[in-house]
């Protein structure tokens, strides 16, 4: 399934491969006997795409990362069935204790009550 991280990673390599000849030509103008103002500007350009490329491929690392870690999913952790038990048993505790109170506004209880489930984000 194509996700959102998945048009993200494409899109970085698109850039990534418009990027690369254009630095490629700045660090050719930076070898050539430019006079001093050309040289400070064609610097403070090559600064600036050195700078998108490293951010670009750190976003296509970390966009690479989750997927490689199951994204969007994320697998249902097995525990031995003493662990699993001892949740259980904290989570009863909790919802016990939880009836204990109610909420000073009913409305704040109806909202919670009736919202649905999330929906992720776009």
């Amino acid at each position: 399934m194509a996700t959102s991280v998945d048009a993200a990673l494409q899109e970085i390599v698109a850039s990534l491969a418009v990027l690369s000849p254009q630095l490629e030509g700045l660090r050719d103008f930076q070898r050539l006997n430019l006079k001093a103002e050309t040289r400070r500007e064609i610097e403070t350009s090559l600064a600036a795409y050195a700078r998108r490329e490293q951010l670009l491929v750190s976003a296509q690392s970390a966009l690479e990362g989750l997927l490689g870690d199951g994204f969007p999913e994320m697998a249902v952790r097995a525990l031995d069935e003493a662990a699993y038990l001892d949740l259980v048993a904290n989570a009863g505790t909790i919802e016990a204790a939880l009836k204990q109170f109610s909420a000073a506004d009913q409305a704040t209880v109806e909202l919670i009550t009736t919202a649905g489930p999330p929906e992720p984000k776009n």
